[in-house]
């Protein structure tokens, strides 16, 4: 039976950054379509909204959908709190939460940058370790990318924290695509992230005139199985001219 996996738009997978970030990109919220064997398999939409007490939200819904819901309903919600903390913004807590699956896959990080830890449950389990300044949840990742892509970094390389466990991710840079989607027509830059020793990877079009918001993202597989998300529809600061960069921008 089909699994719809958790997306971090990166699987698509910031920080008590070593550097401060420069800025977050505008607010805005976008809606992503999934396909699984050419099928559509789910809805995921993701947001980035200041909240009323000064931090910043950052989550995302996926939901199965089409033929693949009258078998499941999974349901996945993620969410990063960032805040600003002595002139840099930090993600000061993550949640994952899976409902319409027999296993508990629940998930929870809390950092505690006063003393450099970070203390995560897993799945029910409670862990601590100690953190560097330059971790990064798996989730926020993502803003963290695209804050750096608007800066124009080229190493691109990030520790990660996920599943209680410190990994580095690393994504390349393989060039620029124009890409359709219901959203409109983009120019991306096309980034690949790899796995040593593992088959597995994932794809990512990232378009400069939504401040490097991804427009599709592609996962796969070591059997070479994979799916692809789409962007559907976005809204919000991050689409309104006065913050785009040059669409057609090489």
């Amino acid at each position: 039976m089909m699994k719809i996996k958790p997306i971090s738009i990166l699987c698509i997978t910031l920080f008590y950054w070593s550097a401060a970030v420069a800025s977050l990109p505008p607010e805005f919220e976008a809606v992503y379509n999934l396909k699984k064997f050419g099928l559509d398999s789910a809805k995921a939409s993701s947001s980035l909204k200041r909240q009323t007490n000064g931090t910043w939200l950052y989550q995302s819904l996926t939901k199965t959908q089409g033929l693949v819901s009258l078998f499941r309903k999974d349901k996945i919600k993620e969410h990063s709190i960032l805040e600003d903390i002595k002139g840099k913004i930090v993600p000061v807590s993550y949640e994952y939460r899976h409902t319409g699956s027999s296993k508990n896959r629940d998930r929870s990080i809390h950092f505690d940058w006063d003393n450099l830890r970070a203390n995560s449950m897993v799945s029910g389990k409670p862990s601590t370790l100690p953190i560097t300044p330059d971790i990064v949840d798996g989730f926020s990742l993502q803003l963290k990318l695209m804050s750096d892509l608007q800066a124009g970094k080229k190493s691109l390389v990030y520790q990660v924290l996920n599943k209680g466990e410190i990994s580095p991710y690393e994504f390349e840079i393989l060039g620029h695509e124009m890409v359709e989607t219901d959203a409109g027509d983009f120019n991306t830059v096309k980034l690949k992230r790899s796995r040593k020793d593992s088959k597995r990877r994932t794809i990512m079009w990232a378009a400069p005139a939504l401040h490097y918001l991804p427009v599709k993202i592609t996962h796969i597989e070591k059997d070479d199985s994979h799916f692809t998300l789409l962007l559907e529809s976005v809204k919000g600061a991050i689409s309104k001219p006065g913050n785009q960069a040059d669409n057609n921008s090489e």
